[in-house]
């Protein structure tokens, strides 16, 4: 992703680009009152945020925008449309607080490789030199250690979210079917039943470090608030045999599970939102 080179702008312009980016702002946050951590499932409601820690590939940016701007590279003008841009961003920081404002950037935006006409005097002419739009809105915004966005799909074309959704691999698999406070009767059985849905619970209880955090007994306690009963054998959870009875596991083990306070309904849910 290339983030660092920048643009060099005329100042009516500067002042023009900044007074977009202050008004999109305002559009984006217009109505927001809640910010939901994602965690790779939740779709946020029109009044709330999406948030992740600030990932390494987007802390650049707000290192850009603490840097001197002399020492910050400038685009290849003659290269712009090679130059694998995928966003725009600006950005100010006061008071050790820094903030930026991102725009997803694509081809579409490129005028200079179109036959695009610009009005000169009272005669359209077409555009030659090189040329780009802004978005209308913005995607994402950089504040308080947050990366803050509304939408997934935007938000993956700039910066790479992949990890909420990966599966585990082979090795984790095992590495997972071998934890301590699992017993196993079989791995390589555990391996061939391990299916997608499995391995992307597999990745995310692994990455939660839900088993480092809770021994077997306190998993089997917890499991009784929502009538699971979860077998012990030597400190150790019995791992069930049957992929259904895996996966409800798993589930439980991800914080999907729970019973309903009225109906006293059990369910499963792919999408969980904090309640404070």
């Amino acid at each position: 992703m290339n983030l660092e080179p920048s643009v060099h702008l005329g100042k009516s312009v500067q002042r023009d680009v900044e007074t977009i980016f202050k008004d999109q702002e305002e559009d984006f946050r217009r109505g927001v009152t809640d910010e939901v951590n994602f965690d790779g499932d939740w779709k946020p409601e029109p009044n709330e945020f999406l948030t992740i820690d600030i990932p390494q590939e987007a802390q650049i940016l707000v290192d850009t925008i603490n840097s001197n701007a002399v020492s910050v590279p400038s685009i290849n003008t003659k290269e712009f449309g090679q130059e694998g841009i995928k966003a725009l961003f600006a950005g100010s920081s006061s008071n050790g607080s820094t903030k930026v404002l991102i725009q997803q950037f694509s081809s579409r935006q490129m005028l200079s490789d179109k036959f695009a006409l610009v009005l000169k005097g009272n005669a359209f002419r077409r555009l030659d030199d090189q040329a780009f739009t802004l978005d209308t809105s913005l995607t994402c915004i950089l504040e308080d250690g947050k990366l803050k966005f509304k939408s997934f799909h935007k938000m993956r074309s700039i910066i790479d979210l992949s990890d909420f959704y990966r599966e585990a691999t082979e090795t984790e698999v095992r590495s997972f079917a071998k934890h301590p406070t699992f017993k196993v009767v079989d791995v390589e059985r555990f391996l061939s039943e391990s299916d997608q849905t499995m391995r992307k619970l597999i990745h995310s209880v692994t990455h939660m470090e839900t088993l480092d955090k809770y021994s077997a007994k306190e998993i089997k306690e917890a499991a009784k608030d929502v009538k699971m009963d979860i077998a012990i054998k030597k400190r150790r959870i019995v791992m069930p045999e049957s992929r259904a009875e895996i996966k409800i596991l798993l589930h439980f083990l991800n914080d999907g599970v729970y019973e309903a306070p009225l109906s006293k309904q059990r369910y499963v849910t792919n999408s969980k939102k904090r309640y404070k």
